[in-house]
C-alpha cells in the first residue's frame, strides 16, 4: 500500500507543472519501467509517467519548418547560418555549403537544442581536422516537449530531415554517398528514420547511445537500425537505462561494457554515461585511438579471450566501414579517455 500512495503522489503531480526531486526521492521509481528519471542542469531530478503521458503525445504525422531548422557550419563559417527548408534553393550563397565536400549531419536528443554540447563538441572536433560541411539539426522546438512527444515524433523528424537530404541530392546534386549522419539519444533514432527515408542510401550512420525508453526491439519502424544506411555503426554507453541495450547496427561498439562508465560516480539516472557517448565521438574525431576487439562478451574481453580478435577503431570521420559485429573497449576515467 504504502508503493501505490507514493506512486500515485507522484503521477498526480506529473500531470501538473514539473517537480524537481534529490536523489533520496528516487527509490521508488528509479528501476521501475513505468516511470523515466531525468537529471537537470542543476543537479536535480524530474520524473515523467510514461504511462499515462502517453495520452498526450502529439498526432500530427508530419514535421513543418517551424519545427526543424538547419544550421550550416563550415571552416570559414564556424558560427553557424541557420537554414529553412523553403531556403535550400539558396544555400550555398548564403551559407558556402560545397556539393563537393563531404557533409557530416549531427542531431541532438531529447531535451537539447542547437546550441547543446553535443553539437558544439561534435561540430568542434569535426571541423578542426576534417574540411567538410556540417550541419546541425534543430528540433528543439519537440524535443523540449515531455519524453512520450518527443519520441512520438522521430518518425515525422526523421522523415523531414531525410526529404531534406533527398533535395539536397536532387536539387544540388550533393549524393547522398556523400552524407554522414550522427545522432544521439532519440536523435540517433531520427538518424535512422532519416535514413529509411533515403532509401539506405546514406553512406554512414552513427547512433550514439540510441534512446530505449518506449522502443521496442520488434519494431524497427521507428528506430535504428541496420537497413537505414549504407553502414551503420552504433556506440552503447549507458544499455538498458536511457539507451537501448540490443544490437542495431552493422557494428556495434560496447566502451566499458556498454552500461555505465569510469568516471560518472553514482550517476543514478544514467545522464553522465548517456552522454559520454558523444563525448566518446567527439574526442575520437581528433585522436581516433579508441582501439576496441571483436568480442562475443564484456566479461571474455577484460579476461584476455579476445586480445587476438579483430580490432577496430571506434568512431573517427570517416568511419572505416570494414569491421562488423559486437567490439568491446576499455576507457579512461576522464579526458582524454582513449587508452588505444
Amino acid at each position: 500500500m504504502k508503493l501505490f500512495i507514493i506512486l500515485a503522489a507522484i503521477a498526480a503531480c506529473l500531470n501538473a507543472n514539473p517537480v524537481k526531486y534529490r536523489v533520496e526521492d528516487l527509490s521508488e521509481v528509479i528501476n521501475n519501467p513505468r516511470y523515466l528519471v531525468y537529471e537537470t542542469e542543476d543537479g536535480f531530478f524530474e520524473i515523467e509517467d510514461l504511462y499515462n503521458a502517453t495520452a498526450e503525445a502529439e498526432a500530427e504525422v508530419f514535421a513543418t519548418e517551424d519545427d526543424v531548422s538547419f544550421y550550416f557550419f563550415n571552416r570559414n563559417n564556424l558560427n553557424g547560418v541557420e537554414i529553412k527548408e523553403s531556403q535550400l534553393n539558396n544555400i550555398i550563397a548564403l551559407t558556402g555549403f560545397s556539393v563537393n565536400k563531404q557533409t557530416l549531419v549531427v542531431i541532438h536528443g531529447w531535451k537539447n537544442s542547437v546550441e547543446s554540447p553535443v553539437n558544439d563538441q561534435i561540430k568542434t572536433a569535426a571541423l578542426r581536422n576534417n574540411d567538410i560541411n556540417v550541419i546541425v539539426v534543430d528540433w528543439s522546438k519537440i524535443a523540449s516537449k515531455i519524453y512520450v512527444t518527443a519520441q512520438g515524433s522521430v518518425l515525422k523528424v526523421g522523415n523531414y530531415v531525410g526529404d531534406f537530404l533527398l533535395k539536397l541530392d536532387n536539387v544540388l546534386n550533393h549524393s547522398l554517398s556523400r552524407v554522414t549522419i550522427v545522432g544521439h539519444s532519440l536523435g540517433a533514432h531520427i538518424s535512422g528514420n532519416a535514413g529509411a527515408r533515403t532509401g539506405g542510401l546514406i553512406d554512414t550512420i552513427i547512433g550514439l547511445d540510441p534512446a530505449g525508453p518506449l522502443f521496442t526491439e520488434k519494431n524497427i519502424n521507428n528506430r535504428l537500425d541496420p537497413t537505414d544506411g549504407r553502414y551503420v555503426h552504433v556506440i552503447h554507453t549507458n544499455d538498458r537505462v536511457l539507451g537501448f541495450g540490443i544490437k542495431m547496427g552493422h557494428l556495434d561498439y560496447y566502451p566499458n561494457g556498454g552500461s555505465s562508465q569510469p568516471g560518472c560516480g553514482l550517476d543514478v539516472a544514467g545522464s553522465c554515461a548517456h552522454s559520454r557517448a558523444y563525448i566518446y565521438y567527439a574526442e575520437s574525431l581528433s585522436s581516433n585511438r579508441f582501439l576496441s576487439r571483436l568480442c562475443s562478451s564484456y566479461s571474455d574481453y577484460t579476461n584476455g579471450r579476445c586480445a587476438s580478435n579483430t580490432a577496430s577503431y571506434m568512431g573517427s570521420f570517416p568511419i572505416t566501414q570494414s569491421a562488423q559485429g559486437d567490439y568491446y573497449l576499455t576507457t579512461n576515467s576522464a579526458s582524454p579517455y582513449a587508452q588505444g
